[in-house]
């Protein structure tokens, strides 16, 4: 940067990775914790044959809602899911996470898995195969569970018969022989309907919703990821405009309720400030990223218009591409 009024590169780069790093509890913290510890109990008592057979947590809610970060945290912080050495000097990760990839189908998954572990696969093997393949090397190296993000992808196909085939493939995960693998699968709603129709998946599981934040109820807590960033974490004051009590719903709407999208926002309009030096920051600092996130213009621009009520933000772009009503067929007039 070369203007004088803005924070030197490095620094600013620093502020950055330190304010993204921060991770910001709730209570459903306190509950993820508790099914993961859960699945850690259930894997001593599966090693000692009286093991439950619920080895698979899904994780479900919308994009931006904070599951893969969560996991993430959760993962780095207890205990039962950090890498150690073996008897024999090995470093031994028990947890492998891995994004599915799109498009996919359950061949393509068990590919990017044993791929993630660092070995060739033949892509002509049957599925059967690299199956096979895949649960002699989770046992091999070690990995009692096994983190799927996006799993969503994996339902390439909505059809009764293709959904049974992935039901089919996530309890063979869960039945490993002599060895007490336990599945996580995080992604958005879409991927509830595995659960459906299959008593069998459903008894061997857990779900965890991420709910949408809303107000008023959440209003305060709105608040105080706002304080939160801002004021302890960018040493920012808040212009007058950002302590009215409407703003958490401005900032609601703007995130479409997504935990991980609200706190995205306020990162970004704290960063606006102190890139331009300022001591505080403003409802323009957030018109002017939700402008360019979205696209909009300032009618529909969710932290300037005056009627932000009205507005629905996934109609940022309508007047660009309108809605058509398709002609219908039959001879022309």
């Amino acid at each position: 940067m070369t203007d004088t009024n803005h924070i030197e590169t490095a620094e600013f780069a620093a502020i950055k990775a330190r304010i993204r790093a921060d991770y910001l509890t709730t209570g459903r913290d306190t509950k993820l914790a508790s099914y993961l510890r859960e699945m850690t109990v259930n894997v001593e008592d599966c090693e000692f044959g009286v093991g439950s057979k619920r080895r698979a947590l899904f994780v479900i809610g919308e994009s931006g809602s904070g599951k893969t970060r969560s996991l993430q945290y959760h993962f780095a912080t207890m205990p039962e899911f950090r890498p150690y050495r073996n008897e024999y000097g090995e470093t031994v990760s028990p947890v492998l996470s891995i994004d599915a990839p799109r498009p996919c189908n359950t061949k393509a998954l068990a590919i990017t898995i044993l791929e993630t572990m660092g070995l060739p696969t033949r892509k002509r093997m049957t599925e059967d195969a690299i199956f096979n393949v895949l649960k002699s090397q989770l046992r091999e190296r070690g990995i009692k569970y096994l983190h799927v993000d996006e799993m969503q992808h994996v339902m390439r196909h909505n059809t009764p018969a293709a959904i049974r085939h992935v039901q089919d493939t996530l309890k063979s995960l869960v039945q490993i022989g002599d060895w007490p693998l336990h599945t996580i699968y995080s992604g958005v709603p879409e991927l509830a309907a595995l659960l459906r129709g299959d008593p069998q998946l459903a008894n061997r599981s857990r779900v965890l919703r991420y709910e949408a934040l809303s107000c008023p109820a959440d209003a305060q807590w709105i608040g105080n990821i706002l304080r939160k960033v801002a004021t302890e974490g960018c040493d920012l004051s808040l212009s007058a405009e950002l302590l009215d009590e409407d703003f958490p719903e401005r900032l609601c709407r703007g995130g479409n309720g997504a935990f991980g999208s609200i706190i995205a926002m306020v990162q970004e309009a704290c960063f606006r400030a102190l890139e331009r030096g300022r001591k505080s920051v403003s409802i323009k600092d957030f018109a002017r990223n939700y402008e360019r996130d979205t696209g909009c213009m300032p009618r529909d621009n969710l932290f300037s218009a005056s009627r932000w009520r009205d507005l629905v933000p996934d109609h940022a772009l309508a007047d660009l591409a309108p809605e058509t009503t398709p002609r219908r067929k039959g001879k022309s007039r």
